[in-house]
């Protein structure tokens, strides 16, 4: 009973990720793995085009992380005017959401999810405030906005 050099096409829990090379029992690989599609046998032009497709992840994933830090430094110098119908005293009908902001962005060609901002506590009254936004990538910034009456 020997040991087989795979490398995985898909994700398979408590063996390893896509793009991964394991070592797998011969009979693993040969009854299950392979039948099912879930890897490829690790020979030389396998292990060469790995080491090719993990130089191609690795430099997309410093484009994408070049590409966060300078929407960082832009989401971080921006005061976003956030314009809301309010009642006499000064305070919202209703508050900010993070729905609010992201479309607001979104006119400004800044495309954040609205799920990567987060207010700290409802936004009910005018005046400036900071939302955190997380932009993946381990990148955080915080977003400056003023609540203005319409």
């Amino acid at each position: 009973m020997g040991k087989t050099n795979v490398i995985l096409k898909q994700k398979i829990e408590n063996l390893g990720n896509p793009g991964d090379l394991v070592s797998v029992s011969s009979g693993y690989a040969r009854n299950f793995l392979l039948p099912k599609n879930l890897c490829v046998l690790a020979g030389k032009e396998e292990l060469a085009a790995l080491e090719v497709r993990k130089e191609q992840i690795r430099k997309k994933a410093q484009k994408e992380h070049e590409h966060l830090s300078t929407l960082s430094r832009t989401l971080s110098e921006l005061v976003l005017n956030v314009p809301v119908k309010t009642g006499d005293n000064g305070r919202l009908f209703g508050s900010v959401t993070t729905m609010h902001l992201s479309e607001l962005l979104a006119k400004k060609d800044i495309n954040i999810d609205k799920k990567q901002l987060h207010i700290e506590s409802p936004i009910r009254e005018l005046g400036e405030y900071s939302v955190s936004v997380s932009l993946g990538h381990s990148i955080h910034t915080s977003l400056k906005i003023e609540v203005v009456s319409e």
